[in-house]
């Protein structure tokens, strides 16, 4: 039985072009963590706990190398209900900075929604590859979002409005993979858009010839065209509904992000700080320990969330590049590498597992500079945080398991 799952002895072998990209950004991660330690003891410091977490990373990376392709695709469901449990569990647990985010174990705590975005990358990879042959796309796509929705749900009422996002997120370019219509997919995504679109009603009026402009290039049938931009009218009337049912946190997170200088000691003042600490940066930086905003604390979430901010003021406009080149090249090399699989649960997964990447580090590098509303998604690799991290680095140890036991499942 054991040997169906687990391998006893396996050469591991690393793929390079993936794992270098991830050891670049660990240590930009230790490098600023390092910095921004100021004053406080080693031992206490962010920095320290962060390479605790590293070294941890590591062991968890070298265990998943023996686990079999088949054990993460037949136990897929089992997990879900389990992450569903777990969700459950964290409703009532003890809030902390107004969230039941951990499930507490003694002196342990853990957030179930880090390792809930590789477990909904596993069920939905499973539900596509045993169905995406055998229904039609208004099957699939419905069938895929409701997977994604249960769990995103209860991360929504925990609350956290940015993990929440990504688990359906993840949903799309997964079934473009599985070969789904893009106008399909544009029919499902449009009405949220709409939504988005309403709070302003120039953007809502542009947002509105756009749709029609698709409508007319996708050339759909006349009677569901008309459909289409009539249901999208409805959901654009939703939006004062749903901005009333939404936290007088997230309302205030979406309202500085329209316009930040209306509350500057308030909900806009991270905002402010953060694109002050980067624009004063420049090209080259100020230099290690340099940062005025950092060491002077006026950037106060600066080892998680806006840790981007304080590589920016310190390492300049130059090494935020490199973090993005280093990033692109890190998912390039796993697109490509997905485009050669002869596993298709593993194709699945490892697209999923590139979306959760890429959504973090779109969502966050656009927040810090207020393209984005705050929504409290870290910076892979990056940011502090353990759960987080030590996600992120058995994303990586999967996805070179993969590619490496590339098996049909």
């Amino acid at each position: 039985m054991l040997n169906k799952y687990f391998f006893y002895k396996k050469n591991i072998e690393l793929k390079w072009m993936i794992i270098l990209p991830v050891l670049v950004l660990l240590s930009i991660s230790l490098i600023t963590l390092y910095s921004t330690k100021s004053s406080i003891s080693l031992i206490e410091s962010n920095f320290f706990k962060q390479c605790i977490f590293v070294l941890f990373g590591f062991i968890i990376f070298y265990i998943l190398q023996y686990v079999r392709n088949v054990f993460f695709y037949e136990m897929a469901y089992v997990f879900y209900f389990i992450l569903l449990i777990l969700l459950i569990i964290t409703l009532f647990m003890p809030s902390k900075f107004g969230a039941s985010r951990w499930i507490l174990v003694g002196p342990i705590r853990f957030q179930p929604s880090e390792f809930g975005k590789i477990i909904i990358v596993f069920t939905l990879s499973k539900f596509l590859a045993d169905y995406k042959n055998n229904i039609n796309d208004w099957k699939l796509i419905p069938f895929t979002l409701l997977i994604a929705s249960f769990p995103a749900i209860l991360i929504f009422k925990q609350p956290d409005l940015g993990t929440s996002i990504i688990f359906p997120a993840v949903t799309f370019p997964m079934l473009l993979w599985a070969g789904v219509r893009p106008f399909h997919l544009f029919v499902v995504i449009s009405p949220i858009l709409s939504i988005i679109a309403a709070f302003n009603l120039k953007l809502f009026y542009s947002w509105m010839f756009v749709l029609i402009l698709v409508i007319f290039l996708s050339q759909p049938k006349v009677k569901n065209g008309i459909v289409l931009f009539i249901i999208n009218l409805f959901f654009g009337t939703l939006s004062s509904f749903l901005w009333n049912n939404l936290y007088a946190h997230q309302r205030n997170r979406i309202l500085t992000f329209l316009d930040p200088t209306s509350d500057p000691l308030g909900a806009g003042y991270q905002i402010i700080q953060s694109i002050t600490a980067i624009g004063s940066g420049g090209f080259l930086g100020k230099g290690f320990g340099q940062g005025s905003q950092t060491h002077l604390r006026f950037l106060p979430v600066r080892d998680s969330d806006f840790i981007i901010s304080v590589i920016g003021e310190e390492f300049g406009f130059i090494l935020i590049f490199i973090v993005f080149a280093t990033f692109y090249f890190l998912l390039y090399n796993i697109i490509n590498s997905s485009s050669k699989l002869n596993n298709k649960f593993g194709s699945f997964a490892l697209i999923g597992f590139v979306s959760t990447i890429f959504f973090h580090v779109i969502i966050n590098m656009g927040m810090v500079v207020s393209l984005f509303p705050v929504t409290g998604l870290p910076l892979p690799f990056i940011s502090y945080g353990g759960t987080f991290l030590l996600t992120m680095i058995a994303i990586i140890s999967i996805i070179n398991n993969i590619i490496s036991s590339d098996i049909e499942v």
